[in-house]
């Protein structure tokens, strides 16, 4: 793909994807991560020299969408739509993509155990979370949470993968990473906290106290506009850059990304990128609310 671009007008990663490393697992490869935070870390890598990559993940659904990636050497293109022109970028920042049910899921627990991984992030809607929305706790006799609760070695649930990885990054005396929760829920850290540390507590008392102690579940709020992809987005994107992208996405100019500042392994500089880091995210979140509804 990276060749066939070479002539695009679209901006491409100039920088070394060689250099990049993992140390982001992301769950949930939709069309809002791509536009949302695969552009904040591309912007990191092309203009401040970050080594921050990631490896994208789909647990369940989503299949094509990473044979897609994996077909064009990991790149895709975001174009962000004004009433001016259109504009594309082609993010680089993907170093690897695995789905569950293609790859294995202990490809994808691997991934998540490498040393170098500081960070799990998600989007992975709110049905994902398998929780009360009422109370926000994990729902135990969810379906899916009892069957993974029944074996929890083999998980297929976003709550049950990530205790899971975190029990093998224990067992192996690896250091834990951050759990960061990128869905359009208020106050997502919470609800990830207690979803995560509930399902641990019934597999395992010992490593859910590991978990409350060694893991950070920061809050985030996240914002911008990206509608679902039609085969006329595509055909856009495709009159920009000259190539058939079917991982593209089309999304508004305005993003924004307000980040609780509490990462136990490290993280990108995302504030370089117009994120905004902080100690409380509430008050945004209360602040985009009055002005959705006002």
């Amino acid at each position: 793909m990276q060749n066939k671009l070479l002539a695009a007008k679209a901006a491409l990663p100039d920088y070394d994807r060689t250099k990049l490393v993992p140390r982001i697992v992301h769950l949930g490869f939709g069309a809002f991560h791509r536009a949302h935070q695969g552009v904040y870390a591309d912007i990191l890598a092309a203009d401040h020299g970050s080594d921050w990559g990631y490896c994208e993940v789909n647990l369940i659904g989503g299949e094509q969408q990473i044979f897609d990636l994996k077909q064009q050497d990991n790149l895709y293109t975001v174009a962000e739509m004004s009433a001016d022109a259109w504009t594309a970028r082609v993010v680089g920042v993907v170093k690897n993509a695995l789905h569950a049910q293609v790859d294995g899921l202990e490809s994808v627990l691997a991934a998540m155990c490498e040393p170098q991984v500081a960070i799990v992030s998600l989007t992975i809607t709110e049905k994902g979370y398998c929780h009360s929305p009422a109370t926000g706790q994990l729902m135990l006799d969810n379906p899916m949470i009892a069957a993974d609760l029944q074996n929890p070695k083999q998980p297929k649930t976003a709550p049950g993968v990530v205790v899971e990885a975190l029990a093998r990054r224990k067992a192996a005396g690896l250091a834990a990473f951050t759990v960061m929760s990128c869905d359009n829920m208020p106050e997502n850290g919470h609800v990830m906290r207690n979803v995560v540390t509930a399902y641990a507590r019934a597999v395992d008392e010992e490593l859910a106290a590991w978990i409350e102690q060694h893991v950070t579940f920061p809050s985030t709020m996240v914002d911008r506009i990206v509608p679902a992809v039609t085969p006329e987005t595509l055909d856009k994107i495709e009159h920009i850059t000259g190539v058939r992208d079917p991982a593209g996405v089309a999304c508004e100019p305005f993003r924004q990304w307000v980040i609780e500042d509490n990462f136990v392994a490290g993280r990108p500089e995302w504030e370089k990128a117009g994120a905004e880091l902080v100690a409380d995210v509430i008050p945004f979140e209360e602040m985009k609310l009055r002005m959705l509804n006002g």
